[in-house]
């Protein structure tokens, strides 16, 4: 089995996760999940770094703490889950392909959210998965999101001037009880 899988192996440690992984090796331990993310032997869990980050004590830019929460996780593949075998056929055929890579990217993400890590690139990681979502229900993921009609976008203008002219008249109110508070 690891030399059937050796390809999105060296794949994934050298050219998709390369800055992210320390080394992809086959797991015997998953069962449901296509993929998981391991400390090393000395290494922090996500619940460890989470702990330690969120110390009220802890110093900021501190040497050592940073040197744990940079360290690079292994990444376990389960080779009997059918995304790993995809994504293998994918890396046999076109590894360069950009979904190709977008799908490795989106199962370590994955992966470091089940891990109990947090993930650093938040943006990239909701782009990533709406992505997919355009792609699984068959939309361009080149579609740009329509601009609004122009009627809404006057209706939108009056609502916001009429919103601000009762906030003035309101506010006038209130000066005016004030006013009246003040000569009592």
């Amino acid at each position: 089995m690891e030399k059937e899988y050796e390809p999105l192996l060296t794949w994934l440690k050298e050219t998709a996760l390369k800055e992210k992984i320390e080394k992809a090796v086959i797991s015997e331990r998953l069962s449901d999940s296509p993929c998981a993310l391991v400390a090393s032997q000395y290494g922090w869990s996500g619940n460890m770094e989470r702990l330690v980050s969120s110390q009220a004590y802890a110093k900021k830019n501190d040497p050592t703490q940073n040197f744990y929460l940079n360290q690079k996780k292994t990444l376990e593949v389960n080779p009997r889950h059918p995304l790993v075998k995809e994504l293998l056929r994918r890396v046999e055929t076109d590894q360069d392909d950009l979904t190709t890579q977008d799908l490795a990217q989106v199962l370590f993400d994955t992966a470091t959210l089940r891990s109990g890590y947090s993930l650093k690139d938040h943006v990239g990681f909701a782009a990533r998965i709406e992505k997919m979502l355009k792609l699984s229900m068959n939309v361009s993921p080149d579609e740009k999101v329509e601009d609004w009609p122009e009627d809404l976008e006057d209706d939108e203008e009056n609502e916001v001037k009429e919103g601000e002219e009762e906030e003035e008249e309101e506010e006038a109110e209130e000066e005016e009880v004030h006013e009246d508070h003040d000569e009592l």
